[in-house]
């Protein structure tokens, strides 16, 4: 069996710990968290690497410059909020100036457009943890806005195998949508996971402005293309 060395910047959150566990076994991988990517050095770059992944939340140059070193191929995790104009904040604009600066590097890269899901591990600031958490007490859901807020949920399993994918079998150059195509409204979502654990839970819709941004559900038709031709 040949292994494949895997480099993982920002390996230690959901993302990553997804990766890990859908890996398969040829694939070796060594994940840096946020502060050992914040001390990069040359140790890095001279190690023998077949693959990178730049999950950190901070601008690629690094990953990419080992890259291109080793002239190995880099999947850069984006998300899908670069499709929001809307939604001027300083995480939409870092995410559309590095997505830039993968594809000026010159180096081998592909890009995962990451959207909203479930699974072990997620924040608990997020919407679905805390609508679990109410459910499984039986403790009131509370719905900020008026419940219409669309989201989709994919599982971490599924998002780690489609990141694998992409990865492996991507076009250089070319971005792709990661993330489930089945929309659902806040309200549904509390709706549902009221029936998952049979709770007795009050729904409350707060009303007022909605705190999250609005987002459509990814386009995978170009993802799900790639993922009929190859097998991870």
């Amino acid at each position: 069996m040949v292994i494949s060395k895997v480099l993982i910047t920002g390996g230690t959150g959901f993302v990553g710990k997804w990766i890990e566990r859908t890996a398969s076994a040829n694939m070796l991988l060594t994940s840096l968290n946020r502060a050992d990517y914040k001390e990069y050095d040359s140790t890095y770059l001279s190690w023998d690497w077949n693959y990178v992944i730049h999950l950190a939340p901070i601008a690629p140059t690094f990953a990419l410059e080992c890259a291109k070193r080793q002239k190995i191929r880099l999947l850069y995790a984006s998300s899908g909020i670069v499709y929001h104009p809307e939604n001027d904040s300083e995480y939409r604009r870092n995410k559309l100036a590095w997505e830039q600066e993968c594809l000026e590097s010159g180096a081998d890269v592909v890009i995962a457009r990451l959207f909203t899901f479930s699974g072990e591990g997620l924040d608990d600031n997020k919407a679905l943890v805390a609508f679990e958490k109410a459910a499984r007490a039986n403790q009131q859901i509370n719905i900020w806005g008026d419940g219409k807020t669309i989201r989709s949920y994919m599982h971490g399993a599924t998002m780690g195998l489609w990141l694998w994918a992409i990865l492996l079998h991507g076009e250089r150059g070319e971005a792709y949508d990661v993330g489930s195509d089945i929309p659902i409204t806040m309200l549904k979502l509390a709706q549902n996971l009221k029936k998952v654990y049979q709770s007795q839970s009050p729904i409350y819709i707060h009303g007022g402005k909605d705190p999250m941004p609005v987002y459509l559900p990814p386009n995978t038709a170009k993802t799900r293309r790639l993922l009929t031709k190859n097998v991870v």
